[in-house]
């Protein structure tokens, strides 16, 4: 049995995050909350973040749902298929009921969570209140306003600029829409213009207002409340829905081979209703902003030489209902067959991807990769050479190949086989960039790669000599010395005194926040066939450490066999384009040690005193203590995703398996 709801009417299972900068670009001071608040009140919006706030907050019982008129249209056939973007969720209320209905959502509940879920949800509303009276509805009002549908899209109309269409489902009864819909037309009367009524020429009444300098048009029909920033683009949505659409030049998006296309590919192979989809056609919408803005037409020019007209969309779907998943994610990059420009740069190929031993079993996150290194160079060189044949290798020949005195293409390029993976590791605990990125590049031949990179460091090194050679178990690495990164510091710091000494200014010393950052050291090594690069030489020792046998590959750890043989099964293909595999755990870990260290609550402490936000974190901090990593261990499960490449573009699945807890 679950834990009851705790009696302060505060549910368990909410958490908030507040994410702000801890500095401003110059790190001088933070203004976040500080800052007055003035609410533009937009009806979308206003929902979208409604949305959001039930996701996260109030309970949802199976006989609440909310389930679709069957006899009502659906909206892809009631779109135009000039439609450019669209993101559509099929039940808000379903939605909600499955996500709290997995195990997962018990997290909130446990003895060490939920009075820190209480506490951070209060502060929530507290902070609401202060702008509850400019927006004009309660909280609770807000979450019950969506009950079914909702579909946000941009949609191309003939020779116009892209109309945002917003379309929600509602219950009729409800007393807080007829709320929020007076208070969106008393924001357009604030601006100074009168709220009309008319008619379209579909016959439906529409409600025509202002609302930050949009024209906006709204309808209503059978539970759905409509907005469109196009009259013509309402009119034939109502036109389709009564079946008098056979006439209208834009036929339904049903009709679109792109979304067609991508929705096949992204639907469940068990039949299962995606809860979320969503498609956009990034071209396709330049274009049509393109139609009305001069400054980017000369862009459209670009659009065909570059190959960009081969992208043709992409998109994706979310399912929460499967037997075996907690969430399933497909997604799809659609490109035109054969590829041509930028997309045959994205020159993806398959490979089995075996796991390198040098992978250490504490990376957080790994994905892997295989590139066809010459189709790619190649087709770079014809795209620089649309400014003239030979542009880019005079280029290459004048910067790279007689500065370093050997061929980029044929001497350095050509170690490469083209498999690249990418990792992070946590390096230096409790600093707030304590994960380090270890990338990794197959070579060909390491001896004359060695050669190679003994060449390429000599010259980078110059007469300053900043890039140091040294052996660490017997592996030969470069870095960047210690002094020479002291003495850049330095020189920055400086600056920054004499900046805000000729500027009248006091100069802010922000030792405070530096002492939560990691300094990076690149770090540039050979390990087994592999050229690595890391940002830190703790990075680089545990690498070592792995390739020697003296720590635990990633290669041999049990949750990453079980999750590779799943997401096989899950594509059918060992032979994807790229894969990924991540470890929450071990990610939250570096989090929970940078939140509990020393340097940050001091840095937390010496905020909070000008800005209400921090205030507000510091007592949380103070009264809480962060749940255990017992406790967060049993809510995170390894993840990972694998994409394949066909004749219809790129194809990736991600998946969240089911935590049974009762194990």
């Amino acid at each position: 049995m679950r834990n009851q709801p705790h009696s302060s009417g505060v549910n368990p299972r909410v958490i908030a995050k507040f994410a702000p900068s801890p500095h401003d670009s110059q790190m001088n001071h933070i203004s976040l909350f500080n800052r007055p608040v003035t609410a533009r009140i937009s009806f979308p919006g206003v929902l979208v973040a409604a949305t959001m706030l039930a996701m996260l907050t109030a309970p949802m019982s199976s006989t609440a749902l909310g389930q679709r008129d069957p006899d009502r249209p659906k909206i892809e056939t009631l779109l135009p298929e000039t439609t450019l973007a669209i993101l559509q969720v099929a039940d808000v209320r379903d939605l909600m009921g499955k996500l709290q209905a997995t195990e997962g959502m018990a997290f909130f509940e446990e003895e060490d969570v939920a009075p820190l879920a209480e506490r951070i949800f209060e502060e929530g509303r507290n902070a609401y209140e202060k702008v509850e009276e400019d927006v004009g509805l309660s909280l609770d009002e807000i979450q019950s306003l969506p009950s079914g549908e909702m579909v946000i899209a941009l949609v191309a109309p003939r020779r116009k600029k892209p109309a945002l269409l917003f379309i929600v489902e509602v219950d009729d009864d409800n007393e807080a829409v007829d709320k929020a819909l007076k208070v969106v037309e008393e924001k357009s009367e604030v601006d100074g213009e009168k709220v009309e009524d008319g008619e379209l020429e579909a016959g439906v009444e529409v409600r025509k207002m202002m609302l930050d300098d949009q024209r906006v048009f709204m309808a209503r029909r059978d539970g759905l409340v409509i907005y469109c920033q196009n009259e013509d683009v309402l009119n034939d949505i109502f036109l389709r829905w009564d079946g008098q659409g056979d006439d209208l030049k834009a036929r339904p998006l049903t009709n679109n081979r792109s979304f067609v296309t991508i929705m096949n590919r992204c639907a469940s192979k068990k039949g299962l209703e995606p809860e979320l989809k969503f498609f956009v056609n990034p071209i396709a919408l330049y274009k049509s902003f393109a139609r009305v803005q001069a400054e980017m037409q000369a862009g459209l020019l670009m659009i065909a030489p570059l190959g960009l007209d081969s992208l043709e969309g992409f998109g994706g779907a979310v399912i929460l209902g499967d037997e075996d998943y907690d969430m399933i994610f497909r997604g799809h990059l659609h490109l035109s067959s054969p590829r041509k420009g930028v997309t045959k740069v994205i020159s993806l190929k398959p490979d089995d991807y075996e796991l390198e031993d040098w992978m250490p079993s504490e990376a957080h996150s790994y994905m892997t990769t295989s590139w066809d290194v010459p189709q790619m160079y190649n087709e770079i060189r014809r795209l620089v050479d649309l400014l003239g044949e030979g542009t880019f290798d005079n280029f290459v020949k004048e910067n790279i190949d007689d500065e370093m005195e050997m061929s980029f293409e044929n001497e350095v390029l050509a170690q490469f086989s083209g498999r690249i993976s990418l990792s992070q590791i946590t390096s230096v605990p409790g600093k707030m960039n304590s994960s380090s990125w270890i990338v990794g590049m197959r070579l060909k031949d390491t001896d004359e790669a060695t050669e190679v990179a003994e060449k390429i460091v000599e010259f980078l090194n110059g007469d300053d000599g900043n890039i140091e050679a040294k052996m660490h178990e017997g592996v030969k690495y470069w870095s960047v010395s210690q002094d020479s990164i002291d003495e850049r510091n330095e020189r920055r710091e400086k600056r920054r005194r004499e900046r805000a000494k000729q500027r009248g200014r006091e100069f802010n010393d922000n030792s405070k926040f530096r002492a939560t950052l990691r300094i990076p050291r690149p770090t540039v090594s050979i390990v087994e066939d592999t050229l690595i690069f890391t940002d830190s030489i703790e990075a680089f020792e545990q690498v070592v450490a792995t390739s020697n046998g003296d720590a635990e590959s990633l290669k041999n750890d049990a949750d990453f066999i079980a999750m590779q043989e799943k997401m096989i099964k899950l594509l059918g293909t060992d032979m994807p384009v790229a894969m990924s595999y991540s470890q929450p755990e071990k990610q939250l870990q570096a989090f929970i040690e940078y939140a509990s260290s020393d340097a940050t609550k001091t840095l937390v402490d010496s905020y909070s005193e000008d800005n209400e936000f921090f205030k507000v974190l510091k007592g949380v901090m103070d009264d809480h203590e962060l749940p255990s990593m017992e406790v967060w261990s049993k809510y995170l499960k390894p993840q990972g995703w694998f994409a394949t490449s066909d004749d219809q573009g790129y194809h990736m699945l991600w998946f969240q398996e089911k935590l049974h807890l009762e194990d």
